[in-house]
C-alpha cells in the first residue's frame, strides 16, 4: 500500500487545519479555492484517494460531510531493517502516521525503514517503511522481522528440523541458517508497506 503523495498530504493537512479553526470540515469548493483547482472534479479526485487510503470518510451527498481519521493512527518508528544483510536495529524517537485501515486486527504496531534490496521480489525497496504486527511466533512462509544477536533482518521464515531458514526474495542473497545455538527472536509480522512519493 502506498501512502501519500504530497499534494493528497497538503490537501489533507488542509482539511485538518481548517476543522480544528472552524469545527467544520471545507467544502470542495473551499478546498479548490486554497489550491487553485477550478475543476470540482480534480478536488472530488483527491478526496477520493484520501478515503480509499482511509484518511477521510464522507456522508453521501454531503460536500461538507467531510469526517477525519488523524487520530490513534500514529505508530512507532523504532528504526532500520535490513532487507539484506542483517543490520543493527536502532531505536528511534519517532512516530510514523500510517492510515487507520492498515491497523485492523490485533495490534500493537510499529514500523521499520527498509535498507537494502533482499526483499525486492516481494515489491518492497529500500526507502519503505514496513509496518509490523509484534508477534512472537511465525508460520512457516511468513514475512518476519527477525533479530539474531540483536541485529534485525526482515525475511519469510522456515523452520526446518534443527534450523530456521530466512529467505530472501533476490536471487543474489542466500538463505541466512540460524543454528539452534544461536538467538533468534521474532520481532512481528509483516502487515502493510507504505511509500512516500515525492510527485
Amino acid at each position: 500500500m502506498q501512502n501519500l503523495t504530497l499534494n493528497q498530504k497538503r490537501i489533507l493537512d488542509f482539511i485538518d487545519s481548517y476543522q480544528r479553526r472552524t469545527g467544520v470540515p471545507p467544502t470542495y469548493e473551499l478546498i479548490g479555492k486554497e489550491f487553485g483547482y477550478t475543476a470540482k472534479s480534480t478536488v472530488q479526485h483527491y478526496v477520493e484517494v484520501l478515503i480509499k487510503k482511509g484518511y477521510l470518510t464522507k456522508e453521501r451527498h454531503l460536500s461538507s460531510g467531510l469526517t477525519l481519521h488523524k487520530e490513534g493512527n500514529l505508530i512507532p518508528l523504532l528504526g532500520q531493517v535490513a532487507a539484506g544483510r542483517p543490520l543493527e536495529r536502532v531505536k528511534f524517537d519517532e512516530r510514523l502516521e500510517v492510515p487507520l485501515k492498515m491497523l485492523k486486527g490485533a495490534g500493537p504496531f510499529f514500523a521499520l525503514e527498509v535498507v537494502g534490496d533482499s526483499m525486492i521480489g516481494e515489491g518492497i525497496i529500500e526507502g519503505d517503511y514496513v509496518v509490523i504486527r509484534e508477534q512472537k511466533t511465525a508460520q512457516n512462509g511468513d514475512l518476519i522481522v527477525a533479530e539474531i544477536d540483536n541485529e534485525a533482518t526482515l525475511k519469510r521464515f522456515f523452520k526446518k528440523k534443527n534450523f530456521v531458514e530466512l529467505h530472501a526474495a533476490n536471487p543474489k542473497y542466500k538463505p541466512i541458517r540460524v543454528e539452534a545455538s544461536q538467538e533468534l527472536r521474532i520481532a512481528g509480522i509483516f502487515h502493510g508497506l507504505l511509500r512516500y512519493l515525492t510527485t
